[in-house]
């Protein structure tokens, strides 16, 4: 019986087309994920920074003959850094090589606050007419020079303070207490005080020193003292010195306003902190007024903030308020802190609020909104933010002139410890020669889009082109996949049969 197999032929060659063209499938997806890998490894690779890369530059002057020098980087370079711990710094000699570079003896993000003990606060009393001051009391000569008039106080038993001082006979308690200070060693940059406040009403505090309660010297004190009710934390009892103040051998005097419910029962000084360097500040630009009476900044940098100073522009004003930030337009806004902005009195006696610290803080939106149900209205406050200094010491290797960049978004860390630049440092770091800065660039900022909104920071923008690359390749990958499955799938055309 002889077997027809014309039906089978058709069929096996249709086995060998779609064997062929798997093939054909396969080796086109490898050449295709091939070339995108070889594409995109040289631009995935960490390439080192340029200078033309940074939004802030600056030459440098390196004294003649040194091999290491050190620098402070400026308020201005502050202002772009896009890290929280500046690993977008970079020293860069003629041939826009990195040299090496180690920050160093940074103060600490948060301060220390040491305090001296209590000095208990013993009343000043005027005598009535014809009075005469009780047996130990001291004489004490207060007023201008010559309007001084004589008070007295009771300094005997150095326990006794004012919350267990009552007012004597015949004498007037004043709005004053003298504290026995002379046995205080120590430099002093601010004065705490323990006191009873009334509520919402800041209290103007002077201070004087005197080596024999007759001769007195003002020490000026900047801030007032305050409690605010309804709102925990948003009172003041620091007054900051002018000048650093040492109170060994001196008595110190304070006095105050005469409102009514005011009572201070002892002092301590803020020791001062040799080290530590003056914080740097930056004007910000004008606010955003919202609709709902606040006031946002949103901020270029990603620098830690150690205060923000708020300024009322209007005299004779006073807002309590809270400060807010956030990283992220989705995130929720998150409290900083609380303070009182104001601006009291006129000429030399006008007083204005202190910055308020804000620790460490890296945000890129600031807000501002009334506290204890007052709001901002139409007040639009100046803001100014102070950094910790940052300095740094470089190897000048190679030709000069040498250059400082800052603010890179997306930049690998490159200093060494400080440590290990020690150990080819003779001396201190403080002893070395300091480079001083010269012509400074700035990039201009890029305009403002979709992508500045949604990260505000912003990764490099190569970085963003080649994800846009990359993404276009795997489309087109996936596309050229489905076009040969496509005809794979399609059905051979049938052989005549013979």
């Amino acid at each position: 019986m002889k077997i027809d197999s014309s039906f089978r032929q058709p069929a096996g060659l249709s086995i060998a087309a779609e064997s062929a063209a798997r093939v054909k499938v396969r080796l086109a997806l490898l050449a295709l994920a091939t070339t995108l890998a070889l594409l995109a490894g040289p631009c995935l690779a960490q390439s080192p920074p340029r200078p033309a890369e940074f939004a802030w530059r600056a030459q440098l002057d390196v004294p003649a003959g040194a091999s290491l020098a050190r620098v402070a980087l400026p308020a201005q370079a502050l202002l772009q850094l896009q890290t929280r711990d500046a690993r977008d710094v970079r020293v860069f000699n003629a041939a826009g090589e990195p040299v090496a570079f180690a920050f160093v003896a940074p103060p600490p993000v948060v301060p220390a606050t040491q305090l001296t003990r209590s000095y208990p606060a013993h009343p000043l009393y005027s005598p009535a007419p014809g009075a005469r001051a009780p047996k130990g009391s001291v004489q004490v000569q207060v007023g201008e020079p010559g309007q001084a008039r004589s008070v007295w106080v009771q300094i005997d038993g150095m326990g006794t303070g004012t919350d267990s001082a009552a007012t004597p006979l015949a004498a007037t308690r004043l709005n004053a207490a003298i504290f026995d200070t002379r046995a205080e060693k120590q430099r002093l940059t601010a004065l705490t005080l323990q006191a009873e406040l009334p509520a919402n009403a800041p209290v103007r505090v002077t201070a004087s020193t005197s080596p024999d309660l007759a001769q007195w010297t003002p020490a000026p004190l900047r801030g007032r003292i305050y409690r605010f009710d309804q709102s925990a934390g948003l009172a003041n009892n620091t007054l900051e010195l002018e000048q650093p103040l040492l109170l060994e051998h001196r008595y110190l005097r304070l006095e105050w306003e005469g409102q009514e419910g005011v009572s201070v029962s002892s002092v301590a000084g803020v020791v001062a902190i040799p080290a530590a360097l003056p914080r740097l500040r930056a004007a910000l630009p004008p606010p955003v007024m919202q609709a709902d009476a606040a006031l946002e900044w949103p901020l270029a940098f990603a620098t830690p903030i150690a205060a923000l100073a708020l300024n009322a522009p209007q005299p004779n004003s006073l807002l309590p308020v809270r400060v807010l930030g956030r990283n992220d337009a989705a995130q929720p806004w998150r409290q900083l802190g609380q303070t009182v902005a104001y601006r009291l009195g006129a000429g030399a006696a006008e007083a204005t609020n202190p910055p308020l610290l804000l620790p460490g803080a890296s945000v890129r939106w600031l807000r501002v909104e009334g506290a204890q149900g007052m709001a901002l209205g139409r007040q639009v406050l100046e803001a100014s933010v102070e950094f910790t200094p940052l300095q740094l010491v470089f190897l000048a290797s190679g030709s000069g002139p040498f250059e400082l960049a800052a603010g890179r978004a997306g930049t690998a860390a490159a200093s060494i410890a400080a440590s290990v630049l020690a150990a080819a440092v003779p001396g201190k770091f403080e002893e070395l020669p300091e480079a001083r800065l010269g012509a400074v660039t700035v990039r201009p900022a890029d305009a403002p889009g979709v992508l500045a909104r949604l990260w505000p920071g912003g990764p490099a923008d190569r970085t963003l082109w080649l994800w846009a690359v990359l993404g276009g390749g795997v489309l087109l990958l996936a596309g050229v996949a489905w076009s040969l499955l496509g005809q794979l799938k399609a059905k051979p055309p049938e052989t005549p049969a013979s």
